[in-house]
């Protein structure tokens, strides 16, 4: 329990810092945003996040053990990595992402006007972002529904669970890619 309210509590902390950050001594242009480097942190953040679950669930190089403590190891055959934890994969890829989001928020939010390909796609890729972190939870749910009808031995509304899910999943990948795509826009403009 102290370590969730840890969490919540750095989640308050990044929600606020652009408030705290605020310069307003600096004479500043309105159409570069500041913070970049927390931009930059922040989409790794989110593309360490993805990765790690997308190479987990697939058991591609990684693996994922539960444990009380935190450790990896490394092995010369497939897979090649297992990482120890307390938490799952799906967890590590919600703290990643979701920090990683409130990090280039603080970039987007420094900017004064948002007019331009570099404004634009930046407005376009912070709606993106809450609709991806929304739509993580929301898939997070329909899995929770899915374990829940499957212990109930309730196949028939487990299935209507998994439908859903599927359904959801491709809404979130496409999601992800509109991201990618804005992102790449983004940093074409600023250049």
């Amino acid at each position: 329990m102290p370590m969730k309210r840890l969490l919540v509590f750095l989640l308050l902390a990044l929600l606020i810092t652009p408030l705290v950050l605020a310069d307003e001594y600096e004479e500043e242009n309105e159409y570069e945003a500041g913070y970049t480097s927390l931009a930059v942190a922040g989409v790794a953040m989110i593309a360490v996040g993805v990765a790690y679950y997308a190479l987990t669930k697939r058991k591609l190089i990684i693996t994922h053990q539960r444990s009380s403590s935190w450790g990896f190891e490394i092995k010369m055959e497939h897979p090649y990595m297992t990482v120890i934890g307390p938490v799952s994969p799906m967890t590590v890829h919600h703290f990643f992402t979701i920090t990683g989001t409130l990090l280039v928020f603080v970039h987007f939010f420094s900017c004064g006007n948002y007019t331009g390909l570099a404004g634009t796609t930046g407005l376009a890729m912070a709606v993106v972002l809450v609709l991806l972190n929304v739509m993580g939870f929301i898939g997070r749910s329909i899995n929770h529904s899915i374990i829940a009808a499957a212990k109930a031995n309730d196949m028939e509304r487990a299935r209507k669970y998994v439908n859903r899910y599927e359904k959801w999943k491709k809404l979130h990948i496409l999601l992800a890619i509109i991201f990618a795509v804005l992102l790449a826009a983004h940093l074409n403009a600023i250049d």
